[in-house]
């Protein structure tokens, strides 16, 4: 049988070998049929290893390829110009975060998605992880209520990406370049931008609401790649989040999340390494989940699964959309304002 959808990966690196390319080869739906690389070595390694026809050093033949999907693994300075040339090309498009640095990047390209009826997605993970799987459709099914506060905290070993190392633990044998993470100019800032971008997405798409203000610091004070974030945060609806990002030494591959979620009618507690979800109603009832339906296992491909999902018609995930990531880099620019001048800033909600 033909195979239907015609996909092609755009700066492919030590990430695409452990999350894109391995969820695009094993789909009996799609045919991989070209990759590119700055690097002509790796493009050509990669290639080799996923079967893949055709690998390019330059971006753009990959797009004369005329694939229907495309995945945009490059660093967030060149995300405008690929995913824009990509989605005009006719593909729908999975870029990864930082969708862009800065807001009127992202707003552009989403607009451009909107303007030509081609999906945008994000590569926001963690919606498909079941614990948040789980909270989601607690709060979905009204066991919370209106959301009045949440506190969240995520600490992932990024520590020695972000003071200049090239291997993030992405289980491949390829390393990232160094700049990627810390020069500001190609990836949009430190843990705020890295990491706290995950959290920003996962916290809009749980509360079901934006973040409309901030008051922010970063740590080490002043340095263009921070490697701690603490935000305090306003809803739209009149709730508050207390948002904290810490990078940290590789001594535990999995992220480590645990979020308190307090409403009208009930709480939430989560915490991904001990796969734990803990439901309180506001009766004094107590539900636990455990492992089999509250784990805090990460599935790298879930995005790139969800862009092919995508292309046989099924609707852009909401914790992925383009909309929801242009207002996360609106967020990240206001903590890193906040963070620079002491002050609170209100963030646009367009």
């Amino acid at each position: 049988m033909t195979k239907s959808i015609r996909a092609g990966v755009i700066s492919a690196g030590a990430w695409s070998q452990s999350s894109h390319l391995p969820a695009l080869a094993a789909h009996p739906d799609v045919e991989l049929v070209a990759l590119s690389s700055p690097n002509g070595e790796t493009a050509k390694k990669l290639a080799a290893d996923f079967d893949v026809p055709l690998a390019f050093a330059d971006w753009r033949d990959v797009l004369a390829e005329r694939p229907d999907i495309v995945v945009v693994s490059s660093p967030p300075v060149a995300h405008e110009e690929q995913v824009i040339a990509a989605l005009e090309a006719g593909a729908h498009v999975l870029v990864e975060k930082p969708f862009a640095l800065e807001a009127g990047a992202a707003r552009r390209m989403r607009d451009t998605a909107e303007r030509v009826g081609r999906v945008l997605l994000v590569g926001f993970g963690w919606p498909a992880a079941p614990g948040f799987a789980l909270s989601k459709a607690l709060i979905d099914a009204g066991e919370i209520g209106a959301v009045e506060q949440m506190t969240m905290h995520l600490a992932v070993n990024t520590r020695a990406l972000l003071m200049g190392g090239t291997d993030g633990g992405w289980g491949g044998d390829g390393s990232s370049d160094a700049s990627t993470y810390t020069d500001r100019k190609v990836s949009g800032g430190g843990s705020a931008a890295v990491s706290m971008s995950h959290q920003l997405g996962l916290i809009e798409w749980l509360a079901g609401e934006p973040i409309v203000a901030v008051g922010a610091s970063t740590y080490p004070p002043g340095r263009e790649i921070d490697l701690h974030t603490t935000v305090n945060a306003d809803f739209a609806g009149g709730g508050s989040a207390a948002i904290s990002s810490a990078s940290t030494h590789a001594y535990l591959a999995r992220p480590q999340w645990h979020m308190a979620l307090y409403g009208s009618k009930g709480q939430i507690w989560l915490d991904s390494i001990a796969d734990h979800v803990r439901l309180v109603r506001a009766n004094g009832d107590v539900v636990e989940y455990g492992p089999d339906e509250a784990s805090g296992l990460y599935d790298a491909g879930a995005p790139t699964k969800a862009l092919i999902a995508c292309a046989q018609g099924s609707p852009a995930p909401a914790g992925l959309t383009a909309r929801l990531a242009a207002h996360v880099v609106a967020v990240t620019d206001g903590i890193y304002e906040s963070a620079r001048t002491g002050q609170r800033i209100r963030i646009p909600t367009e």
